[in-house]
């Protein structure tokens, strides 16, 4: 079956809808309401969270979990920028960041910086303090 949806980062910025009823509602679901649990969005749909599951799945050939997973990541990835950009923190210290990731952490769902660090090892390849750091550097160097 052809994926009607290439990555979760496509659908993240898309600006069309795709077409297909499910993958939109979704969409339009976590864009929305910022919801970080497939119950969530199966309550919101008003559908049973096991047939999204499986619907999902037979649309993109992606699992639904994964996908809810890299969308928060890269709700924390945008909270971080948009945080690093406002004046005078591009040059946090260590206790700045730290405060900071606790912050995005809470915000997008994750119970702590820990957890939040663990899922951006798997997803970035860093952990969010590295991922923080390089960004903050990034930033800088624009300036």
């Amino acid at each position: 079956m052809k994926h009607i949806v290439e990555s979760v980062e496509e659908m993240y910025h898309a600006k069309e809808p795709f077409g297909e009823i499910v993958i939109d509602e979704v969409i339009n679901v976590l864009r929305h309401f910022k919801v970080i649990l497939i119950q969530d969005v199966a309550l919101l749909l008003d559908v049973d969270p096991r047939e999204l599951r499986t619907a999902w799945h037979l649309l993109t050939g992606t699992h639904l979990n994964e996908v809810v997973t890299q969308w928060r990541v890269m709700q924390a990835q945008d909270w971080i920028r948009k945080r690093l950009s406002e004046k005078g923190t591009v040059s946090l210290g260590a206790k700045a960041y730290k405060k900071l990731l606790t912050e995005t952490a809470h915000r997008c769902g994750w119970r702590t910086e820990r957890v939040m660090s663990h899922v951006f090892e798997r997803y970035c390849g860093c952990s969010a303090i590295e991922w923080l750091a390089r960004e903050a550097e990034a930033l800088s160097r624009a300036r």
